[in-house]
């Protein structure tokens, strides 16, 4: 077994390789190489924390739990402008684009907009109503888990 600085060296060369399918680390994965971490580097959870996060911020990688708790952020100061904590379809669509960017474009188009509409459920934001003639939330509603 790795022990010590040795240990967590490997382990941030292993966050690297990890990080190398586009710069983002999604949820699964990140529980994944902190599960790694502890059994084999023989790491602490926050010594594996610890290196999963200088390693993140050194190379300029991004987690999905950083980047969805700065969407969260977003979308309450947006909505808290709004009389009603609603979100228009606009300011969903520049939550969603925001997403992406900071996914660095490895999650599609339609799983942000998925996660901005779980986001959005989970902080009781509502959507506005959106439509020249008949205004409705379809276009919310029309966003659906496959």
């Amino acid at each position: 077994m790795p022990q010590g600085t040795d240990g967590r060296r490997r382990f941030a060369d292993m966050v690297r390789i990890e990080a190398m399918n586009g710069g983002f680390i999604r949820a699964d994965e990140e529980r994944r190489l902190l599960q790694d971490g502890m059994a084999r580097y023989n790491l602490s959870l926050e010594e594996a924390r610890g290196v999963l996060l200088s390693t993140v911020n050194d190379q300029g990688f991004s987690l999905q739990r950083t980047t969805e708790a700065e969407i969260r952020d977003l979308i309450l100061v947006q909505s808290a402008r709004n009389r009603g904590r609603r979100l228009s379809r606009g300011e969903f669509d520049q939550a969603v684009d925001m997403y992406r960017a900071k996914t660095k474009g490895r999650v599609t188009q339609e799983e942000a907009r998925l996660r901005v509409k779980a986001i959005m459920e989970e902080n009781d934001i509502r959507p506005k109503r959106a439509g020249w003639v008949i205004r409705s939330r379809r276009w919310f509603n029309s966003i659906k888990a496959s």
